[in-house]
């Protein structure tokens, strides 16, 4: 997760069911800010933040930005028995709506550009691991096996008429890897509409921030993944959005061990390598993909990825022994500062 850091004033937010670390958000002082959130997706804090605009119609942008936000849970939420992603999944495919054509294309685009490591059809992976999460017991090299056989975005046909077909049995779909980013996407689009100039979407640490010309960057802090309380680095951003990944943030608990919840869809096991990502890019989706991708690939071929990708940009951190160690990518170098 990433902290926000303005000038002047100090607020926390309460921690979440995954042990989230509160932003620290710090006011400009000269310029009024309003904020509200509200909580879906099971507790995950949703805040909007704008700069510069009366609170009669900062609460209109607000109430059309929460009844946007519960429609896109309705529809991509495998967790909502009725909502389209589940309808695939029970069908294996069939008719669905524009929009979901267009962020599985997306998707499919995303998993082309990182050769699997971003992969929608990671489901059965991850069904396997809350399966024996409640056994309470690790899942078997061949459990694995099984599972990761069924794992192939190459396998799911997106018609332009609207229709999806899985071509090989039991797949499913699971969008938790995009899905956020999505949302704060569309946030921040309704916003920008709504003429606001200066503002921040933040879905569960997931960020997008825009400014007026003219106006001082934003100062984002990258949290230390041995100490999630502390800072580990800030990042100057001016706009764009910000995403970071990590296994201290989120994990699951099997047999006794504390196991990260990204998983290697070509192996169905759980990632090892990094600590954390950060992803730096245009659209919140996908950045918040690329950090799922690079867990993935880890620090080689993840630097390889970055350097590959125009308008990626990424702060991978890892551990040798007691220390961590980073790499900052080419076109942050001289915006990020790492804090002793």
């Amino acid at each position: 997760m990433c902290f926000i850091f303005w000038e002047c004033e100090l607020k926390r937010l309460r921690h979440i069911f995954w042990l989230l670390i509160p932003l620290l958000v710090l006011s400009c002082g000269r310029k009024e800010m309003a904020e509200r959130t509200f909580y879906p997706m099971g507790g995950i804090p949703f805040s909007v933040k704008a700069y510069d605009v009366p609170d009669s119609k900062f609460d209109e942008i607000f109430e059309v930005i929460t009844t946007e936000t519960e429609r896109l849970e309705s529809m991509l939420s495998s967790y909502i028995e009725t909502s389209e992603v589940s309808r695939i999944n029970r069908e294996a495919g069939g008719q669905v709506s524009p929009e979901m054509v267009a962020l599985l294309k997306m998707s499919s685009r995303l998993s082309a550009e990182t050769e699997g490591a971003f992969d929608v059809t990671v489901g059965p992976v991850l069904d396997l691991w809350k399966w024996a999460a409640t056994e309470g017991r690790m899942p078997t090299d061949e459990e694995l096996a099984q599972r990761a056989a069924m794992v192939d975005f190459r396998q799911v046909a997106v018609s332009s008429g609207g229709t999806v077909n899985f071509k090989q049995k039991n797949m499913s779909i699971d969008l938790g890897g995009i899905a956020k980013g999505y949302m704060a996407d569309a946030a921040a689009s309704i916003m920008k509409k709504k003429g606001i100039r200066r503002g921040i979407i933040d879905v569960g640490g997931d960020l997008v921030l825009f400014n007026a010309v003219g106006e001082k960057p934003f100062r984002v802090g990258i949290k230390n993944p041995i100490a999630p309380d502390q800072r580990l680095a800030v990042i100057l951003v001016d706009s764009g959005a910000v995403v970071t990944s990590g296994c201290y943030e989120r994990y699951l608990e099997v047999g006794g061990k504390q196991i990260c919840h990204i998983h290697d869809p070509h192996t169905g096991k759980a990632v090892t390598d990094l600590e954390s990502v950060t992803v730096l890019a245009e659209e919140a989706a996908t950045a918040d993909a690329m950090a799922t991708a690079l867990m993935v690939l880890g620090r080689k071929k993840g630097q390889a990825l970055v350097r590959s990708l125009p308008g990626l940009e990424a702060v991978l951190v890892w551990r040798i022994g007691d220390q961590l160690e980073w790499w900052i990518s080419e076109g942050l170098q001289g915006k990020v500062k790492i804090i002793d």
